[in-house]
Formats: C-alpha cells, structure tokens, sequence
C-alpha cells in the first residue's frame, strides 16, 4: 500500500500543515511520499477540458504534471492546507482545481481514500467544510479531516506588527499587538496539541 502527501503549508520551513501530513502518513506505517505544494510552480486548471477528456488525466505540462499518474495510483491520498482568508489557500485550490482531468467517464479517483489537515491562526470557520466540498465532484471518500488552531498570525513572521493595525496579531490583541516581542514560545505546534495530536492518530489509524 503507498500514499501520497500534499500540503499547501507556508513556504520555506517545516510547518504546522507539513508535518500534520507527514504524521498522518506516518502513522500507517506504509509506504508514503510527501510534496510541498508552494515549492512547485504551476498554475490552477486552465479549463482545457477537450486535451484531459480523452486521456482522463490533466495535460499541462509543468512541475505538477509527474504526480498525475501517482495521485491516480496511489491507495490514499493525504491533503494539508493552512486557512487564508478564512478558507484553505489558493494553492491548494489550484491543486484540486487540476484534478479534473480526473473527472471524466469513469471517474478515476471515485471512493478512493483522502484524508484531509486544515491548521489556522485563529477560526477555522468554513475551511474544513470547503476542504470537503472542493473534492466532491471527484467521489473520492473523505475519511477524515485534521484540524488545528495554531494562534499563529503571519505577523509573527512579517516584522512590522509595530506599525501594523490591520493584521491579524492587531485584530486579536488590539494596541497591545504592537509592543508585542515575537518570540518563539508565541510559534505553537500541534504536537503539543491533545486533541489534534489524537486526530492524527484517528485519522492515520482509519488509513491503515
């Protein structure tokens, strides 16, 4: 059995929504791979629908385009993504977005297994929700989706809270935001999370 790991978490380091995949596939104990969607350069689908329809399979040609054949015969599929704008990021929209090539006579990835990782700074709100409805035109079996609150807005990271005052560390703390020392006791990781680490044993547990 082998299963393939997608996460659209934040570019340049291990994040919360990298190692939740990497947990989760771990967990199986199969054989697994992993992807980080920000370090590949592609584009969302381009709605070629008369290059996919025949071949059933997505025909842009770009860093994407090797996994096709491994998210087709993978037995379980991993997805993680971090909550932008109060839903799962645009990078992994364009990802799904590129399954189509997958949705044609014989639904491909009909009933195959996905587990699903959402982490955000503050509210989840529809993401999960959104997560699941993305996939649904492709039939897959959703078996279960992570979720993790991490109290991390991008300001930790931006440097300029202390002029800032329409970010998310001003919006949750107000004036007090701005004479706030970054350090890395505030970077919480959701293996210091009960509940969450629970969920990935659930979830892991329902893909082996």
């Amino acid at each position: 059995m082998n299963i393939i790991g997608f996460s659209a978490g934040v570019v340049g380091h291990e994040s919360n929504v990298d190692r939740m995949v990497k947990a989760i596939m771990d967990v199986t104990g199969h054989e697994t791979e992993f992807i980080k969607l920000t370090e590949l350069d592609f584009s969302a689908c381009k709605g070629c629908v008369w290059l996919c329809a025949e071949p059933e399979v997505c025909r842009l040609d770009d860093a994407l385009f090797p996994y096709y054949q491994k998210v087709k015969e993978a037995d379980a599929v991993v997805l993680g993504s971090p909550v932008h704008f109060s839903t799962i990021s645009a990078t992994m929209m364009a990802f799904i977005s590129r399954l189509w090539g997958f949705r044609h006579v014989n639904f491909t990835l009909k009933d195959k297994p996905f587990v699903l990782a959402v982490a955000a700074g503050e509210e989840l709100r529809s993401a999960p929700g959104d997560f699941r409805k993305a996939l649904e035109p492709f039939r897959v079996k959703v078996l279960h989706c992570v979720q993790f609150r991490s109290g991390i807005p991008p300001c930790f990271k931006c440097g300029r809270h202390h002029e800032c005052r329409i970010g998310g560390d001003y919006h949750w703390l107000g004036p007090k935001a701005q004479d706030l020392s970054i350090v890395p006791e505030l970077f919480k990781k959701w293996e210091n999370c009960s509940e969450t680490v629970a969920q990935i044993e659930e979830a892991g547990a329902k893909l082996k």
